[in-house]
């Protein structure tokens, strides 16, 4: 394994984004900002923008680390350089995903601690929150997976849009099991069965997304 080059490749990918990194910590902070204020509207909206912020930055890694490699043409000169489809492929995965690690942590984090406020969210919705967050990451890993094995926008775009919808669909279904809907209005925390198998089942579902995407890989007779 060609750490070395797998080091630059990410390290290439961190300098052409960091204005993208620091945009997002920017709308999260903002939209952070909106959720604190008093009432339910204000609420919402930061919330909105919040979630807007996480999907559109994993979105715009994906495509502006993969696909525009393709369009723009550079992946001819990336794959003569002495690395193998899997160092590529991990150097691409894993760089894309610690890229998008710093704003989604920081900003999980972020709305976690509000829940430390007296007049912050009900405590019962931590555990709604962590699942939703990972729902996030399970969305980004798809779109970035689909970016790398299809080098396609219109790929890239389907699976944004099947991503988006998939976050709506698991936030309603969650917030209506029983072991979980019953809690989140509580001023305590209540982590039940149902959100440790909904959580566990995110995980599983990021670990098939990757392997997956090396599997495929594996399978591909030209990069160029």
């Amino acid at each position: 394994m060609n750490y070395s080059m797998i080091k630059v490749l990410i390290l290439k990918d961190w300098y052409l984004q960091r204005w993208t990194v620091a945009a997002s910590l920017l709308g999260g902070v903002i939209a952070l900002a909106i959720v604190c204020i008093p009432g339910n509207l204000t609420f919402f909206l930061g919330l909105i923008l919040l979630l807007t912020t996480l999907i559109a930055v994993g979105a715009q890694l994906a495509v502006a680390t993969m696909v525009n490699e393709r369009k723009e043409q550079t992946l001819a000169f990336v794959m003569t350089l002495p690395i193998s489809f899997r160092e590529y492929t991990v150097a691409k995965l894993l760089g894309t995903l610690i890229i998008f690690m710093l704003p989604f942590l920081m900003l999980v984090m972020g709305s976690l601690a509000l829940f430390a406020f007296p007049h912050g969210a009900p405590h019962g919705l931590l555990p709604f929150t962590i699942i939703m967050a990972a729902e996030i990451l399970v969305n980004t890993c798809l779109i970035v997976c689909t970016a790398l094995v299809t080098e396609s926008q219109g790929w890239t775009v389907a699976a944004i849009m099947v991503g988006n919808i998939a976050i709506n669909i698991v936030g309603y279904f969650v917030a209506h099991i029983a072991g979980i809907a019953k809690g989140m209005s509580g001023s305590i925390v209540s982590w039940s069965p149902a959100a440790s198998t909904v959580l566990l089942s995110e995980f599983a579902l990021i670990a098939l997304f990757l392997s997956l995407t090396f599997f495929f890989q594996s399978r591909k007779m030209d990069f160029l």
